[in-house]
């Protein structure tokens, strides 16, 4: 009897869960798209912008602020380029393997959330020069 039973309340409630329609996949894009395009690009110039600034304000005495950035910013201008160049590429590259895992939207919001921590830098370093 437990058997018919157990059958019987398969079949009721995996029954309308067969009859519902799947949705229809996200839209897929290709990863350098234009959009892309024009993210990365306004992230590796706030990058530029940003290295720029912070080496000059080390030149002249002033103190890098970023604990993850400091050890290679104030070793010199091959830290700072190592620092600022590897940002850059960390961004593209995990932007675009959040593409590779079809998250399309988090890959572009990725991008933008890095080139607001760049804004900031940006600005910092223009207000504490």
């Amino acid at each position: 009897m437990d058997k018919k039973i157990l059958f019987l309340s398969l079949v009721v409630f995996c029954a309308p869960l067969h009859a519902q329609s799947f949705p229809e996949a996200p839209s897929t894009h290709r990863y350098w798209d234009t959009t892309n395009q024009s993210l990365i690009m306004t992230h590796v110039a706030l990058e530029t912008i940003d290295s720029a600034i912070t080496h000059r304000n080390l030149g002249r005495g002033g103190k890098e602020m970023n604990n993850m950035a400091k050890s290679l910013c104030e070793s010199g201008t091959p830290g700072q380029i190592v620092y600022f160049a590897g940002r850059s590429v960390g961004v593209v590259g995990i932007s675009y393997l959040l593409h590779k895992m079809g998250r399309h939207k988090i890959e572009r919001i990725f991008i933008v959330a890095a080139s607001v921590d760049s804004a900031y830098g940006v600005t910092y370093s223009f207000a504490h020069r």
